[in-house]
């Protein structure tokens, strides 16, 4: 984890950005303030009622929407997955979303903690396990799974 600066404390916007493709407005990672190689990562996802979605889901009563919540999941997976990994590639993509529940609505002023495990790390895929809390509280949970992509020259 040295060559990117990474720490088992955490990581920067910074550093996220030079992990993930993702950028505004889907970039959904604002920190990640927890790494366990080979256990667990959780990172954080501070919600603004300025936030681009909340125009229009919905105007009378914002509410985050459920894809916007795994793509912060999916996020903080492919920075897990970069970090345990030993083969390189150029992309990583989400595969499948399986099993994602959402328990409860997610509203501006929140703060989303994404804490992603592993079930099961092959080489070029990845099966994790979600949680997504808000002050401590489960919002949402599922599976996912990740994979390693190399870019095709056109």
């Amino acid at each position: 984890m040295s060559d990117s600066g990474v720490t088992s404390s955490g990581m920067t916007f910074e550093q996220i950005k030079s992990i993930i493709p993702q950028r505004f407005p889907f970039l959904m990672l604002d920190r990640v303030i927890e790494i366990q190689p080979g256990i667990r990562i959780v990172g954080v996802k501070n919600l603004s009622g300025n936030e681009w979605f909340y125009q229009g889901h919905f105007p009378n009563r914002a509410i985050t929407p459920g894809a916007m919540i795994c793509e912060g999941v999916a996020q903080t997976g492919i920075i897990y997955f970069h970090l345990a990994r030993t083969e390189r590639s150029n992309a990583t993509y989400l595969l499948s979303s399986l099993k994602m529940r959402f328990l409860r609505p997610v509203t501006p002023g929140d703060q989303l903690h994404f804490e992603v495990t592993p079930i099961k790390l092959v080489q070029g895929r990845a099966i994790l396990h979600a949680e997504v809390t808000v002050e401590g509280s489960l919002v949402a949970k599922g599976e996912f799974s990740l994979a390693l992509k190399a870019f095709e020259d056109q």
